[in-house]
């Protein structure tokens, strides 16, 4: 799976080459009186300092335009990703969509990341990325290190594919990545006020199913498995979702984003629901077809005919982007799959 695969083999190389705590630097030219100097660290502990806010943004990966856009930053972004079809809410996927694009168009499957040239030719003052492979100078990126070696900020987002040292069961670091930037944009008011809507959300949610059994969860994404089994563990975002819930992850004791896992321990931990993620596409019905081929890779697998999940044909489809990728939308993530898993209690 391309997103599997780059966060665990380029993990080590994006840590290594951003310089750790120490990779420090400063990118603002010019410094504002009434900014004043700001500090954040990323999740590779990378740590960025700021007398002004950024003008000149390019973002690497679609992963974290979205906080951008939401937050109204979209004359200060002078390059990103392009953005698969349906991947955002309509208004924001048509100003994704006139943004300059790093990378060229959007190709189904293609994760090369931003190549150095064209980053550099966009003029950035800041870079902000969520996956190893978004600074994996053997693909063909500028590294965190190179970056500020250029007197340039960068950031490494906490809640896409950040290798964590304990599980993550909440949002806290998709609403430490909102704060950061409302730090780095001088956009406090908006930051507090997205992260306490979204606090609200998942607390109306826990109210409701607070006492409520859990259901065993397993996720998985044709697309990027590809027919191959694999475990989203508890350092995935995922985990959080799921957890906010009121279910179970199947593999969260896996001390990881993603590992691979063969399907005899899907079927021997045995899940009761099995959500499918299928990227954004251009309509529902391309979106509904994706899902369908997703719900047939478990029905007509007959290794798989004694899951409690497929013998009951309890299939949660959801959104790839608002699920396992930190964003605007976890807390909507975290509501619509409580209410597929405890139906109950939302009558």
């Amino acid at each position: 799976m391309n997103r599997r695969f780059a966060a665990v083999a380029a993990a080590v190389v994006v840590l290594a080459g951003c310089g750790g705590p120490s990779g420090t630097s400063s990118s603002n030219a010019g410094a504002d009186a009434g900014y004043g100097t700001r500090t954040v660290t990323d999740c590779t502990g990378t740590k960025s300092t700021f007398t002004a806010a950024p003008t000149r943004v390019a973002a690497v990966t679609t992963s974290v335009l979205e906080f951008l856009l939401r937050l109204g930053l979209k004359d200060k972004i002078v390059g990103a990703q392009a953005v698969a079809p349906g991947a955002f809410p309509a208004d924001l996927q048509k100003i994704a969509d006139g943004l300059p694009k790093l990378g060229g168009e959007y190709v189904p499957g293609n994760f090369v990341p931003v190549q150095r040239e064209q980053l550099l030719s966009a003029n950035p003052d800041f870079v902000v990325g969520g996956w190893p492979s978004n600074f994996d100078t053997t693909k063909g990126a500028l590294s965190q290190a190179e970056l500020a070696q250029r007197h340039l900020n960068s950031y490494f987002a906490l809640a896409a594919s950040c290798t964590r040292t304990a599980p993550v069961t909440d949002l806290s670091v998709t609403y430490q990545d909102i704060d950061n930037y409302g730090t780095i944009f001088d956009t406090k008011n908006s930051t507090d006020a997205m992260v306490n809507q979204m606090k609200s959300t998942v607390a109306e949610v826990q109210g409701k199913i607070k006492d409520a059994p859990r259901p065993k969860v397993y996720s998985y994404s044709l697309e990027d498995g590809a027919g191959k089994a694999y475990a989203v563990g508890n350092q995935n975002l995922s985990n959080a979702i799921i957890t906010q819930a009121g279910g179970k992850n199947i593999f969260d004791d896996v001390n990881a984003v993603y590992q691979d896992v063969s399907w005899e321990e899907v079927v021997a931990r045995n899940p009761d629901v099995i959500v499918l993620e299928a990227f954004g596409k251009g309509t529902q019905a391309e979106f509904d077809q994706a899902i369908a081929k997703a719900e047939a890779s478990f029905t007509g697998n007959p290794a798989l005919q004694n899951v409690t999940a497929v013998k009951n044909r309890r299939f949660v489809p959801v959104l790839a982007e608002t699920y396992y990728l930190g964003g605007t939308r976890n807390a909507e993530a975290v509501a619509a799959l409580a209410k597929a898993l405890h139906p109950d209690a939302f009558k």
